[in-house]
């Protein structure tokens, strides 16, 4: 797939769901609620209220990918412009920090009637965080300290509506106790008295924390050890249905550590200043925080940077254990983690020659030319697998290889993770692919053997490997295997109710999964075929054939009307289906209900599927191209890792674009490396998706 230029519609960044008024959740967040993965929900008040800039927005963003990092997707909750958003974009919180303070609003239970009301944008504090976390379903919330009882408090009766917000919605509140500024033993006694369970974390002799300082002089009542500790008490906590929320102290790592004494003198000056300049109520706790910082020249700062930053942490590994989900995203050898996309088709060993004779044409006619020849590893299925595993975080891949020098080469040009279901058959050849390109780079042959994954991935070894379907959110299956293990793949999609992504490999095999029976083809639920597969795929599943010899060279308004024609026949069967229309670009044709959701493309069920329409995305330019064949392979690894992640359709695509391009640029069909992390595969994806926008007509 040769990419030329962009060209996408705009899109929506944000699902209003009906079942939430006034509150609108970003999608990756409203796919990860409903799929019962680990959601920690983030305060705003750290960013419009409890740091300057830029330590505000760089603050929040470190501690969204700490989230991230240890298995749990962040969902940062604020207000713009009248609208509580669960899940700010990049470009949100950026103009939420960005605002000037006297136009946001800290709002906390009682505020947040008004700024909805007058369209107002404001910084959620820990109360109003509990609120919306709880509306939504997000059982876990991570914060830098939460407010208590104020010094002096049983003379002015200020007391922090966290502490009632704590005793009437359950949710679990991960913090460095109760902020240094406070009277935390008093504040200790209301939230006994308001019936919260307080308990602190890893922390010696028990002690509770006081946010700058790791022991505030007070013991919890109970010490949870691990992060798996604390699910399991979250567990009975649920379960008994207290409406009350826990709350967890963390004590903030020592080497940030401030030493008490100095503190104890820094907060009482920085109280004598709020006195001496008159303020009160919801401004005192930002105002001492931003005097402690300047009497300690900046210390309190980075220690309130490092102790947020531990506890969003500790959060993810606790949100991730109550979810049953490994402690962190990162894949690992020593086990298997849940909710792993799995990929079941080929691994090839490729040998490519590209001729580099500049004074003649090549002509397949048996004479010798000059060639480049490389070595990689490729295949359609494993290919799609790695790309997964280097954008997604990880990957399940069954396949198989000989045990020759071949499949040894083979599996050394892999990733481990990518080994622990290869099959590895002694009585067959590993899978050797040659492909002969000329001196434009274009593909003039294509040899290879591919008898390996017809007789051993058989249906035998893929019910051993149920564990691995159970487990999969979406199952990808390529059509080189045999026609008897794409039934048993089915099967498990059936029985585990799968949506299933179809990759046709190759026109002449394109059809083989439409000859089964119904029930269980129609849990195939996207598929991404070229023109010459699209056709086979519609006569295979018509009956019917096609007087029509695609051909990509016509003019783009009459081949898209060509292509539309060919979809139509089918659409009904497919959640999606993704046209590659070559260096023209991809028409989807899809369920209209996915165009602001695409997490409904992974919907299993075929009941009642709704209306299909169809959008055209313009292939983007691409320079320097190297090597075209691994580009529509990557397209789907990028296509898919958004989708998982919960993204819109159209970022989807865009990350589709981005991830083909890196293919389009690298030596061998995967890329050694896409992106140096997620948030930059995001990030350039995202790029993309602005450019395709300004440039859509």
């Amino acid at each position: 797939m040769l990419f030329r230029r962009y060209l996408l519609p705009a899109a929506t960044k944000f699902i209003r769901t009906k079942h939430y008024q006034h509150i609108e959740l970003h999608p990756e967040i409203k796919y990860a609620l409903r799929h019962d993965q680990p959601v920690v929900a983030l305060e705003s008040t750290i960013i419009t209220h409890g740091m300057p800039m830029p330590e505000n927005v760089t603050t929040a963003l470190q501690v969204e990918e700490q989230v991230r990092q240890h298995g749990a997707i962040p969902a940062t909750i604020g207000i713009i412009d009248g609208c509580i958003k669960v899940g700010l974009t990049g470009e949100e919180l950026t103009s939420l920090a960005k605002k000037p303070r006297n136009e946001v609003i800290k709002c906390s239970r009682r505020d947040l009637p008004y700024v909805v009301a007058r369209g107002q944008s404001g910084g959620t504090t820990v109360a109003a965080t509990m609120i919306v976390a709880h509306r939504v379903g997000i059982k876990v919330f991570a914060t830098g300290g939460i407010g208590g009882v104020h010094r002096e408090g049983h003379v002015s009766m200020d007391v922090s509506a966290d502490l009632t917000e704590l005793g009437r919605t359950p949710v679990a509140v991960v913090c460095s106790g109760v902020k240094s500024i406070l009277d935390i033993p008093r504040t200790l006694e209301y939230l006994e008295t308001q019936g919260v369970c307080v308990a602190s974390f890893d922390s010696p002799g028990g002690v509770f924390p006081d946010f700058y300082t790791r022991d505030s002089g007070c013991k919890a009542a109970y010490n949870l050890s691990t992060p798996q500790e604390a699910a399991d008490l979250l567990r009975s906590w649920r379960e008994l249905k207290l409406q009350s929320g826990v709350l967890i102290g963390v004590p903030i790592p020592e080497e940030f550590a401030a030493d008490k004494a100095k503190m104890e003198a820094a907060i009482k000056a920085a109280g004598v200043q709020a006195l001496a300049q008159g303020v009160t109520g919801k401004e005192v706790t930002p105002f001492l925080l931003s005097a402690i910082a300047n009497i300690t020249q900046g210390s309190s700062l980075q220690a309130n940077i490092a102790l947020i930053k531990n506890n969003a942490k500790v959060a993810a590994q606790i949100a991730a254990a109550l979810a049953g989900a490994p402690a962190t995203k990162q894949s690992e050898d020593n086990g298997e983690s849940p909710k792993k996309p799995l990929v079941v088709g080929a691994s090839i060993l490729d040998l490519s020659f590209t001729v580099d004779d500049q004074k003649r044409d090549m002509q397949l006619d048996g004479a010798t030319y000059s060639a480049v020849a490389k070595q990689a590893a490729g295949g359609v299925g494993r290919n799609i697998a790695e790309g997964i595993y280097k954008l997604y975080g990880d990957v399940n891949l069954i396949s198989a290889v000989g045990k020759d020098q071949m499949g040894e080469t083979l599996l050394q040009l892999m990733p481990k993770a990518l080994q622990r279901s290869m099959i590895q058959d002694e009585s067959q050849a590993t899978s050797l692919c040659s492909l002969i390109f000329d001196k434009f780079g274009d593909c003039k042959l294509i040899l290879g053997n591919m008898e390996i994954h017809q007789c051993s991935i058989t249906p035998e070894t893929l019910r051993a490997h149920r564990h691995l379907f159970r487990d999969a959110p979406l199952v990808i299956m390529d059509s080189n295997i045999s026609e008897q293990a794409m039934e048993c793949t089915l099967q498990q999609a059936q029985r585990y109710q799968l949506p299933v992504f179809f990759e046709p490999t190759d026109m002449f095999i394109a059809g083989k999964p439409f000859h089964l029976p119904p029930d269980l083809t129609q849990h195939i639920r996207l598929i991404k075929p070229n023109l010459q597969e699209l056709k086979t795929i519609v006569e295979a599943i018509t009956g019917q054939t096609v007087d029509w010899q695609p051909n990509t060279k016509v003019e783009r308004v009459q081949l898209l009307q060509q292509t539309k024609d060919l979809l139509k026949k089918i659409e009904s069967c497919f959640n999606c289906i993704i046209a590659t229309l070559g260096d023209h670009g991809v028409l989807l044709s899809f369920r209209a209900d996915a165009a602001n959701d695409a997490s409904c493309l992974l919907d299993a069920t075929t009941s009642e599927v709704p209306p299909h329409t169809t959008r055209f995305y313009a292939a983007p330019i691409v320079p320097n191209i190297v090597n075209v064949s691994g580009a529509g392979d990557s397209f789907c690894a990028g296509f898919i890792t958004a989708l998982l992640q919960g993204r819109i359709l159209d970022e989807c695509v865009a990350a589709g674009f981005v991830a083909a391009e890196r293919a389009l640029q690298s030596e061998s069909a995967v890329p050694a490396t896409y992106f140096s992390n997620a948030v930059a595969f995001e990030d350039r994806y995202k790029q993309t998706l602005k450019t395709l926008q300004q440039q859509s007509i």
